[in-house]
């Protein structure tokens, strides 16, 4: 079972997404409405993907390198209400796997993150196969 961390101020949104995720077969190991929290649970619980409001990477603790440096394996996706070709182009460069738009949609949020571990598995067997 793949496991996540949800990172979103509002608490609405972090219990809706956990419904999300927890019906579609992921275990949601923790959520949390700050970057430090979540960084503290990222390491104690190594998910296989975390979720974080895009206001969240605009802090002054760069959470997308964090994660990308300390655990270069872990899937990164960005909540957000509304996004812009810029902000998709920045995010992508810096280490997003995805994105999932407010309102959530159960079935675009679930293709998002199995599109995601399908494309990180062909890379890891092209890497053996090699």
């Amino acid at each position: 079972m793949l496991k996540a961390v949800i990172i979103d101020e509002n608490a609405t949104t972090r219990g809706l997404l956990q419904t999300i995720l927890t019906n579609n077969g992921w275990e949601v190991v923790g959520h949390t409405n700050n970057n430090a929290k979540g960084m503290m649970m990222v390491q104690k619980f190594q998910p296989h993907f975390v979720c974080i409001d895009i206001a969240q990477i605009d802090d002054e603790l760069d959470i997308l390198n964090a994660i990308r440096t300390e655990w270069p394996k872990t899937l990164i996706f960005l909540i957000s209400s509304a996004l812009d070709a810029a902000t998709v182009q920045q995010a992508v460069s810096r280490g997003a796997h995805g994105f999932f738009l407010k309102p959530f949609n159960q079935a675009t949020v679930a293709n998002t993150i199995r599109s995601a571990v399908l494309r990180l598995v062909k890379g890891q067997q092209q890497v053996k196969t090699e």
